[in-house]
């Protein structure tokens, strides 16, 4: 459920990251459109008594530009020595266009999520195919000649123990190397700029555990819908509201600040209008209903209605003990009874105001009373 005074920091940070990153075009995270790169993995390591080799393959598969990326490496481990293991390591991760999958093959489970700077990124058309460079600077590494591997040129950067082999900013050989270590990843086949075949992103069918902060219910992908949409409202508005779309923009009037943040808070408050009224009904039969519950499942049964209107508006939902029912029954209670305050005072500022500053001093001024009430 939503909580009034959250409202004003999601658009502030949104407003601050937008006016400081002007949309440039086609989101890029590689400077060809795709790629599909085989990789040898060797790994040795030794020291008193012990020493350890791990072989395998990696490969790095995307297109749209790095929207759309699959990482994966498959590798065994030989240690010797002291005492002897094999043990086989896998690992995968999948960028689709901003939801990112975590393939962890020791449990069993994928796990996913979104990457909000990356929803942005995209939002934005960034450019960030320069990145591995700039990082690469960052560190301090220089370029330290020329080198081809699997067919294609590339510049060596050396950064302390390491050295990285860059075609277009993409990696095609990174080797570190330290007293007693050395590790390798080449590129043993390239293929670049070409249509990748749909099952090269192919996840494993294994079970899927998603972020509750984030991706969990159809409330999530609203507000990220929302977030992409009030980006694109203010870059088509930029210019009539006094700013230049081809500047950073740190700082900004009263006023510009004020027009940024109604522009952006338009679509929620368009949405506010039409479903709060509705679901100031649902919480208040929600309450009803919970005082008669009396075992979990009928509690929550009696929550569904509000949370389908909380999916339509991107408002999180909240969600109660269910399981221990009988004892957290009052706190239930009394936390509907607090939200239906809330709801009230919100509501009322929203049907009286049609910008958004105006429905933030609004309730700004009458939460606090409206809270002492709820208690």
């Amino acid at each position: 459920m939503r909580r009034p005074f959250t409202l004003p920091v999601f658009l502030i940070l949104l407003s601050a990251a937008t006016l400081t990153a002007p949309a440039k075009g086609v989101f890029k995270r590689y400077p060809v459109q795709s790629g599909m790169i085989f990789y040898d993995i060797n790994v040795t390591g030794h020291s008193k008594g012990f020493s350890t080799h791990t072989s395998g393959i990696a490969r790095l598969v995307f297109d749209h530009w790095g929207a759309r990326e699959v990482k994966e490496e498959d590798a065994t481990e030989v240690q010797t020595g002291d005492f002897n293991e094999t043990r086989d390591i896998r690992s995968m991760t999948k960028i689709d266009h901003g939801t990112i999958y975590t393939v962890d093959f020791d449990e069993g489970n994928i796990y996913k999520t979104r990457d909000r700077d990356l929803d942005l990124a995209i939002a934005q058309g960034e450019d960030l195919s320069d990145e591995s460079i700039q990082l690469l600077k960052e560190m301090k590494a220089v370029k330290v000649g020329k080198d081809e591997v699997a067919g294609f040129p590339c510049d060596v950067w050396r950064a302390k123990d390491q050295k990285i082999c860059l075609y277009k900013g993409i990696p095609l050989k990174i080797t570190v190397e330290g007293p007693g270590f050395y590790s390798e990843r080449k590129a043993v086949q390239v293929v670049l700029d070409r249509p990748i075949p749909d099952d090269q992103f192919r996840l494993p069918k294994l079970p899927v555990i998603v972020d509750n902060e984030y991706t969990n219910n159809a409330a999530a992908e609203t507000r990220t819908e929302d977030y992409i949409a009030s980006i694109h409202d203010l870059q088509a508005r930029m210019k009539s509201l006094g700013i230049n779309p081809d500047e950073e923009n740190d700082t900004l009037t009263p006023e510009q600040e004020k027009a940024v943040i109604n522009t952006l808070g338009a679509r929620y408050l368009k949405k506010q209008k039409r479903l709060l009224p509705k679901l100031l009904v649902a919480l208040k039969a929600a309450k009803a209903c919970v005082a008669k519950a009396e075992e979990g499942p009928q509690a929550e049964a009696c929550l569904k209605p509000v949370n389908r209107i909380d999916e339509e508006l991107g408002d999180k939902t909240e969600n109660f003990d269910y399981a221990r029912f009988k004892e957290k029954k009052p706190q239930i209670l009394d936390a509907l009874k607090r939200e239906i305050s809330y709801l009230e005072v919100t509501n009322d500022c929203v049907q009286k105001h049609d910008k958004t500053t105006d429905v933030i001093l609004c309730t700004e001024g009458n939460l606090g009373d409206s809270e002492t009430e709820a208690r």
